[in-house]
């Protein structure tokens, strides 16, 4: 692995870590849920519990597009260096979340009898109708909560607050788990009690992660005179994938709640339930991969690098696929059983065998679904909606469906746990049958996977890419960025400045930013447009702006800091951002 292959690998890592935490934050509520309603409350409990899931599937539709969208356009804006951007769409993001959340909480409130019969409820099956109402109400409560949550905790790792994102995290799931146990045993709330506590939980995780906006550093804040309505249709275009997506899911699990229930009554809706709430938790492994390449991918995009792009996708998959066998392979060899178990009452032997069943299934294809989703949405960061939402309904909805419609009658409820599996076959078939057809021929090269246009980026000749990793690789950066540009047909003086400029701020962050004992790397890439030369310098190390040291030390003396000095002076663009934990900056002369 060369040095920028372990400079994005380490960005991905990190990235990857608060992605899980976000999906789990937004997950974790109904899984707990989940677990100790089958286990506590019985058959009935978990068959309510059950056909709850599409409406709390919809209610995480709006800020689940909003949070893409924001994460995809505000990563588009850093790359580009402009925080103050950055902070409009996200302060417009908080706003619609929140406005929307509260209006549905409202209508759930208003119409909660009509809702739990269009999930398939209705009054003559008095019992479900009951438990399924004494779910919804409570839950609706956190809707708000959920939707902070799902906003707030991406920021985390854009602001360089991780920490905050693992201790809201730890908090919702603990606080679940007790409040839940205590509404069961304490006080036998049942149902009513499990949402309660859910609802709790979210507002302790949303109020933690707020907290965070109170720290006079953050550079993510809620200011009103950079909100601008012009983002919202991006904003909601670049989420659209989340809305074709997660309505296609809901769509789904309707559709499988009622195909379970024909074909084997209480007891196959409960295992069925069992297999797609443990699949919405072991979903958020390649998911938070996934999600580290678009938002990974959005910056590269708005920088227009098919390298780093590339590197990128390269390895996404190596982590992403070792990871999820690792996993597969500990379900598959004993894990399935024990989290069926885990799952059901110890009288519930026929529901636990199938949810058994269904969990190996699931989980089998749980490899190829990964490589699905890691060019799903790399393709989203890239601007292919189309593309984007075509694979969010059709692996949402349109590949599984029919092939359990087609299957259940002869195998049953194996038919229906192929139907996990076969599926996501389909899936990766589609992604090879489309890529073939874009570039008329059949290809196994990782960049034509990355469907770019032809002028997605500069000729390889008219960039320069260097990785320094110590004091000694920064002498003869200069002259080697003054050949380049020299090369390139650039004036000698531009060259010349390009060149000092460079090796400066190279020797800065290495004088300034390696000396904490710790292994740290700056990317350094030149790029030539025309007549226009592009600087653009990345490192790991603590934040380091280069305009605020030259006014801090030594301003008067113009002797100091020459090559930024004579850079800022004819420099059409000089941007500086913070984000990732990494220190960005763009230069255009």
């Amino acid at each position: 692995m060369d040095k920028q292959d372990k400079l994005i690998a380490t960005l991905f890592k990190d990235t990857t870590i608060i992605f899980f935490l976000s999906f789990i934050a937004t997950t974790i509520g109904s899984i707990i849920d989940g677990m100790i309603t089958s286990n506590l409350l019985g058959t009935s409990s978990i068959a309510a519990f059950g056909l709850t899931l599409p409406y709390q599937k919809f209610a995480f539709i709006f800020p689940a597009i909003i949070a893409l969208g924001m994460q995809i356009l505000c990563g588009q804006s850093l790359g580009k260096g402009d925080l103050r951007e950055a902070n409009g769409i996200f302060s417009l993001t908080v706003i619609a979340g929140l406005v929307v959340a509260f209006i549905m909480m409202i209508v759930t409130f208003l119409f909660t009898e009509e809702l739990s019969m269009i999930l398939g409820v209705d009054r003559e099956q008095a019992q479900l109708f009951a438990l399924t109402i004494e779910y919804i109400e409570p839950s609706a409560l956190s809707l708000p909560a959920i939707a902070l949550t799902r906003i707030l905790t991406p920021i985390m790792q854009l602001d360089s607050d991780r920490s905050r994102a693992v201790i809201s995290v730890v908090a919702l799931s603990f606080s679940n788990i007790i409040f839940d146990l205590i509404s069961v045993y304490v006080f036998d709330a049942g149902l009513w009690g499990i949402g309660l506590a859910t609802t709790l939980s979210y507002w302790l995780s949303a109020g933690i992660l707020f907290l965070h906006f109170l720290k006079k550093d953050a550079s993510f804040t809620f200011v009103r005179d950079t909100i601008s309505i012009k983002f919202m249709r991006e904003m909601i275009l670049n989420g659209s994938v989340t809305t074709f997506g997660m309505g296609a899911n809901v769509l789904r699990i309707s559709a499988l709640n009622r195909v379970a229930l024909a074909t084997a009554g209480e007891n196959a809706l409960g295992a069925y339930v069992i297999v797609e709430n443990f699949i919405s938790m072991l979903q958020s492994v390649p998911k938070s991969f996934s999600s580290s390449v678009q938002m990974i991918g959005g910056i590269l995009v708005g920088e227009r690098d098919k390298n780093s792009l590339r590197r990128l996708i390269v390895i996404a998959l190596k982590y992403s696929l070792v990871s999820i066998v690792a996993v597969a392979l500990i379900i598959l060899f004993g894990g399935a059983a024990l989290i069926a178990d885990i799952y059901t009452q110890e009288d519930a032997a026929q529901v636990q065998f199938m949810a058994e069943e269904g969990i190996i299934f699931a989980t089998l294809g749980l490899p190829i679904y990964t490589i699905i989703f890691v060019f799903h949405y790399l393709y989203q960061a890239c601007g292919r909606f189309k593309l984007s939402n075509f694979f969010a309904v059709a692996n949402n909805f349109l590949f599984i469906v029919p092939i359990a419609l087609f299957l259940v009658p002869i195998y049953g409820i194996m038919g229906l746990w192929l139907s996990f599996l076969l599926s996501r076959v389909v899936g990766v078939l589609a992604i090879f049958v489309i890529t073939c057809w874009h570039c008329k021929r059949i290809t196994f090269n990782v960049e034509d996977y990355l469907l770019l246009p032809e002028d997605f980026d500069v000729p390889e000749d008219s960039q320069l890419d260097i990785t320094v990793t110590s004091k000694d690789e920064v002498l003869g950066l200069s002259e080697r960025a003054q050949s380049f540009c020299a090369a390139q047909g650039i004036d000698d003086k531009r060259s010349m400045f390009a060149g000092i400029y460079i090796e400066e701020m190279a020797g800065n962050i290495v004088d300034y930013g390696f000396n904490d004992g710790k292994k740290h790397f700056v990317d350094v890439r030149v790029i030539v447009n025309g007549s226009q030369v592009i600087i653009r310098i990345r490192d790991d190390c603590r934040a380091f702006d280069p305009k605020k040291w030259v006014q801090i030390n030594n301003p008067e003396d113009p002797s100091s800091h020459i090559g930024i000095r004579l850079v800022r002076k004819i420099a059409t663009e000089f941007r500086y951002v913070n984000v990732l934990k990494l220190n960005n900056l763009t230069v255009k002369i």
